[in-house]
């Protein structure tokens, strides 16, 4: 496996759904603006062609861009549990991304799959006597945690709609994010550099 490249992969994660967003905006902007969408109603009577034609794209782009985003941190994940496979692992790098898809399910599995990673990365650590840093599980508790109130504020729950709880617990949970995605990146360019070392030995 070769070393990941931080910029690639926390541009992609970060990048994505940030530019996803910001295109989705600007596309509800041209349709409010053009007087295509109106209090939640859209009305084509008016409809400019070009505006029409471009708001679609952008939502097409900006959806692609929240896909390519998401991928990337799937992968992440695969890879993370790929490199501590040596038979004591507590689960495998295809169930660790695949359970994540079960519905409901994953409130759960997104607990085993991120802070079970952090925990099971310093337990290798410690069974193979490795001198390397070892995660922080806290950090990836909270991770989980804030996905969690994430995803429960974003449901279609009467007394949610419209609640800034979403915003409050969106803000920290994009910033954990980026601090775990790097500690994970660190940890695994870390095994393998040491894999490397051994290799050379």
């Amino acid at each position: 496996m070769k070393r990941l490249s931080k910029w690639f992969y926390l541009g992609s994660m970060v990048g994505g759904q940030v530019g996803g967003i910001v295109l989705f905006v600007v596309a509800l902007v041209l349709l409010v603006v053009s007087g295509i969408l109106t209090g939640y109603v859209i009305s084509l009577s008016h409809a400019d062609t070009w505006t029409l034609v471009i708001s679609i794209l952008l939502i097409l782009l900006g959806s692609a861009a929240i896909l390519f985003g998401l991928s990337i941190w799937y992968i992440l994940l695969y890879r993370a549990w790929s490199i501590i496979q040596d038979g004591n692992a507590s689960t495998t790098p295809g169930k660790a991304v695949g359970f994540i898809f079960i519905p409901l399910y994953d409130f759960y599995w997104i607990f085993r799959a991120w802070w079970g990673f952090a925990r099971d990365y310093n337990r290798y650590i410690e069974r193979h006597a490795l001198n390397t840093q070892k995660l922080k599980e806290g950090l990836f508790l909270a991770f989980c945690i804030l996905s969690l109130c994430n995803a429960v504020l974003s449901l279609p729950i009467p007394f949610l709609q419209g609640n800034y709880l979403v915003y409050l617990a969106g803000l920290p949970f994009m910033v954990i994010f980026i601090i775990t995605a790097n500690q994970t990146i660190d940890g695994i360019n870390s095994l393998l550099d040491l894999q490397e070392e051994t290799t050379d030995k």
